[in-house]
């Protein structure tokens, strides 16, 4: 084959290691932040070492007490080592060493997009998609809401979820059990034995449950023992493939609400706790090296780059506090009746809106609302559920989910508890109260709620 030389011209979007350590930061819960920020001071010597603005040390409560200070010059039989601040500093960084975050399920799936077959355009709306997943990686979303906040057909909200089934655990993202389970008979070797699963799961999961198994084998034209193999390798599968991950709501943490609600002029804003963080200051010391002629040029060079990281670090958690600031301040203004009434008065609000009106990517909101916590008058919430997706009423308007689950539930707790409701007539009733929703909405919603069906609640 001849070699020949050619030239192209093409774009490329690359990001740059301050806008990579800005992204990390913004990622980062508070504790999070903490620890990395005492890494950081311990790693690079320029950087002051500062003790924590919210500690007193050992050395100050001595000079309290009247204790004696000690003497300026070392004892005969003194050896070198960790002053009492050193030692409560290390303790420290070893208590952040130890808080180890287990992995969700939303972090696991979201680390596979750069080596999925979904595209890269594509990765904010999958980001969305996964972070609607239930305990048991079931898609509990709306297709319709995450369609309209990308302005895509919502075939493609649906092929993203289709390409999302097959990271790993395959089947999250499903919307039913005949989803998952297809999503995951990759796992049966042999073809013959995978077709007939297929089939069962197509349309004989009740008589699978009911063990009709003659009746399956019957329908499919397969000898029972065949049907039975079938049934065993579908039973292999896995109905809830999230349960292999804490979810979001199942991990364990202790919450520091670094956002704090403050009702001002009678409005409520948000305040970003700034005070639990330790300050980031450049050593003088550090930086009188470069004014030092007897340092070595390489010397000098090795100081211009310690002082260029640490002002990329603070800029990066300065950012990362500016953002927070200014994403929490606008969802506030956007939900101010939750102050008053709760969850239930919650306005239609998603991640995409906010991106656009404080001027940041999408993706930046859905890191910026995760793990961060907010004090408020109905306690300690994450940022992320003041989002609420939208629902249309019979007037025109819109209210959020939130309103109508809260409404559902009311309509449960007042019936009949001899005779309970339908899902046909709890949706009946909450037509006439102005929110026209379908039976299956209804099931959804109940489910959502944990309200058992109407045979249950007999």
């Amino acid at each position: 084959m001849p070699l020949s030389l050619e030239q192209r011209q093409r774009q490329s979007q690359t990001i740059s290691p301050r806008q990579l350590m800005q992204v990390k930061m913004l990622a980062r819960s508070l504790p999070e932040l903490r620890a990395e920020i005492v890494a950081e001071m311990a790693a690079n010597p320029a950087i002051e070492d500062m003790d924590h603005p919210l500690e007193t040390p050992l050395s100050e409560i001595e000079r309290r007490d009247g204790e004696a200070a000690e003497p300026d010059y070392p004892e005969e039989d003194y050896e070198p080592g960790f002053s009492s601040d050193e030692e409560a500093a290390e303790r420290r960084q070893a208590f952040f060493d130890r808080q180890v975050k287990e992995e969700t399920l939303q972090e696991h799936l979201v680390a596979q997009l750069p080596l999925s077959d979904i595209p890269q355009r594509d990765w904010s709306m999958a980001e969305v998609l996964i972070g609607d997943l239930d305990d048991k990686g079931y898609y509990k979303g709306s297709l319709a809401d995450v369609a309209m906040a990308y302005e895509r057909p919502e075939g493609d909200v649906i092929a993203t979820l289709a390409l999302i089934r097959e990271l790993d655990p395959p089947g999250c993202g499903a919307r039913d059990v005949r989803e998952c389970l297809l999503a995951q008979l990759d796992s049966v070797a042999d073809a013959a034995l995978r077709e007939d699963v297929h089939r069962i799961v197509d349309a004989h999961l009740e008589d699978v449950a009911a063990g009709h198994f003659d009746k399956i084998a019957t329908v499919l034209g397969i000898g029972v023992d065949r049907c039975r193999d079938a049934v065993a390798a579908l039973r292999s599968l896995d109905a809830r493939p999230g349960r292999q991950y804490p979810s979001e709501r199942e991990r364990v943490e202790y919450v520091n609400p670094e956002i704090h609600a403050v009702r001002r002029g009678g409005k409520w804003v948000a305040e970003t706790d700034e005070r639990s963080l330790p300050e980031i200051r450049l050593s003088p010391k550090f930086k009188a090296l470069l004014e030092d002629p007897n340092q070595s040029e390489e010397t000098k060079t090795y100081v211009r780059e310690r002082i260029a990281s640490a002002m990329a670090f603070r800029e990066a958690v300065a950012k990362r506090q500016e953002t927070v600031s200014s994403i929490a301040n606008f969802i506030f203004d956007r939900q101010q009746a939750f102050f008053s009434g709760g969850f239930a008065a919650l306005k239609p609000l998603t991640e995409l809106e906010v991106a656009k009106a404080v001027g940041v990517h999408g993706t930046t909101v859905s890191r910026t609302v995760r793990d961060k916590y907010v004090s408020t008058p109905h306690g300690t919430v994450e940022l992320r559920r003041f989002f609420a997706t939208g629902v249309k009423t019979g007037d025109g308007g819109v209210v959020s989910q939130n309103a109508v689950l809260a409404a559902l539930k009311d309509v449960v707790a007042s019936e009949d508890k001899a005779n309970p409701l339908s899902d046909e007539k709890i949706a009946d009733r909450l037509r006439a109260a102005g929110y026209p929703v379908a039976r299956r909405t209804v099931a959804k919603y109940r489910d959502k709620l944990g309200i058992p069906g109407r045979a249950e609640r007999l």
